[in-house]
């Protein structure tokens, strides 16, 4: 089996590894540094599509793709956002989620049974959510409490399994700008933590206006504008 992985499937496995690292490190109180694992696990996510297109990917590259998604932006977040704040709100936080890795578990689902020549997303992938959840809690503590977090948990969740058009980026154009976001947050927070929470934000800010982008659109289109 090992002689049939290709590099794209070697990035795909460094996306699951950093996940189960994110897990391990949130077990141990460091939930910064879980975000940014998740945050590196992103990056490889976004590496190993670009290596299968430009290289050819394995047999098996499809369905581990969306096994290492399951564990880095399904289960890893849910963890770390679990580990940080169950004990003040133990019930609501196990709800929020669990409703979160069911509903990105049905989002991959649907995604590995539709056809892969779908140029755009139905729902917000995964991926997106995870960014989202992991940016917000990066960001300075004041703007954070248990009950925000449920709320973008619930929120992040519903809009996986919606049926809202969200752009693909797959080409080096589209994906420079968040190419770079990512390469300010990640090694900041390895040079000086207030740097991480400031760019974080804008991180924060980008995808949340991703995240909105097709609601917003298709209230402009019910109103006639």
């Amino acid at each position: 089996m090992l002689q049939n992985l290709k590099i794209p499937d070697v990035v795909t496995l460094s996306n699951a590894l950093f996940g189960l690292a994110a897990m391990i490190v949130a077990s141990n109180g460091r939930y910064d540094f879980a975000c940014i694992l998740l945050l590196m696990a992103a990056v490889a996510d976004g590496v190993d599509g670009y290596l299968a297109r430009r290289l050819g990917g394995s047999d098996l590259g499809g369905t581990m793709d969306s096994l290492a998604d399951v564990i880095s932006f399904g289960v890893a977040p849910a963890f770390i956002v679990y580990s940080a704040y169950s004990a003040e709100h133990p019930y609501l936080i196990s709800v929020a989620v669990s409703l979160y890795v069911v509903c990105g578990i049905l989002r991959l689902a649907r995604f590995s049974s539709i056809q892969k020549t779908v140029t755009d997303f139905e729902g917000l992938p995964i991926t997106a959510g995870s960014v989202m959840i992991v940016s917000y809690l990066l960001i300075d503590a004041k703007y954070i409490s248990a009950y925000s977090v449920v709320a973008l948990v619930v929120i992040l969740s519903l809009l996986m399994i919606s049926t809202f058009t969200y752009p693909k980026f797959s080409n080096i154009r589209t994906m420079a700008p968040v190419s770079v976001m990512f390469g300010l947050v990640i090694p900041s927070f390895f040079i000086k933590i207030e740097y991480t929470t400031s760019l974080s934000l804008i991180l924060f800010i980008a995808m949340a206006i991703y995240v909105a982008s097709p609601v917003v659109k298709t209230n402009k289109i019910f109103k006639g504008d």
